[in-house]
């Protein structure tokens, strides 16, 4: 684990080294924490950016991140996954390749506010927000009929992460609908990999009452909104949890593990 915290390092500082044209404001942030990711997974460029073929060995539309010489892809998200719905179907259904989503968390993020007018940068501070392994178990609410079966595995690198925002939103501080000008990882913290059922069932809190309405299993997970849903509709699929009726007129959820 050490050793893949120092070669996540090393990767960070070469690519703060590359010079990179801007095409738009947030573009060249996903593209280089992008960068990144594709090389810690496997620093082999014969390998990044592969059509896939299917089963019958023609080549199709889809192309992965990463496809191994031993049959191994490895897609790299760093925004939500459901758009990735189709290309995750073509390789589950319709190749016998198996199948890696790595999906990166920001677990320590720094923010710097910068003038976009002057160029002045802000003391940067620490975020109080940072993602969790349990957040992204909702992730995976369009393929749950793949979780735990035995192509599919979920990555999730936990990060330390440098963020640098311009201040052009709204607001007196104008804060508010503001860009993000650039996202520089900084470090790896933690990985957590996800293949058998158990280890998703894992992220479930232990200290979950028996019986538990959403707004209660939000307060107890720090989850709320879609999030909070998709999570339970996971642990629902994974038989983790039922609805059991009603608490007032909200409804009712049973742990079952």
């Amino acid at each position: 684990m050490e050793a893949g915290k120092i070669t996540f390092a090393r990767l960070c500082y070469e690519e703060l080294l590359r010079t990179k044209e801007r095409d738009s404001i947030g573009l060249l942030a996903e593209k280089r924490l992008h960068s990144v990711l594709k090389r810690w997974i496997l620093d082999d460029a014969t390998c990044h950016e592969k059509k896939v073929p299917g089963r019958d060995g023609k080549p199709t539309r889809f192309e992965a991140d990463i496809l191994t010489p031993t049959g191994d892809i490895y897609e790299i998200q760093t925004g939500g996954l459901y758009p990735m719905r189709r290309k995750v179907a073509f390789y589950m259904e319709e190749t016998d390749f198996r199948l890696t989503v790595v999906h990166p968390l920001m677990g320590q993020k720094w923010i710097s506010w910068m003038d976009p007018a002057t160029g002045e940068v802000s003391v940067r501070k620490k975020s109080p927000l940072h993602e969790t392994p349990l957040r992204a178990l909702g992730e995976l609410k369009p393929f749950l009929d793949y979780i735990g079966t035995p192509r599919f595995s979920y990555c999730l690198p936990l990060l330390e992460v440098d963020e640098y925002r311009l201040l052009d939103g709204w607001g007196r501080d104008k804060k508010r609908g503001s860009h993000r000008y650039e996202l520089m990882p900084m470090a790896l913290l933690d990985t957590f990999h996800l293949q058998k059922k158990e280890d998703y069932l894992a992220l479930f809190p232990t200290d979950a009452p028996v019986e538990f309405t959403a707004k209660e299993f939000g307060k107890l997970t720090h989850l709320r909104g879609y999030d909070l849903y998709d999570v339970l509709f996971v642990f629902a699929g994974l038989g983790a949890v039922e609805k059991c009726g009603t608490k007032g007129r909200a409804a009712l959820y049973r742990r079952l593990i």
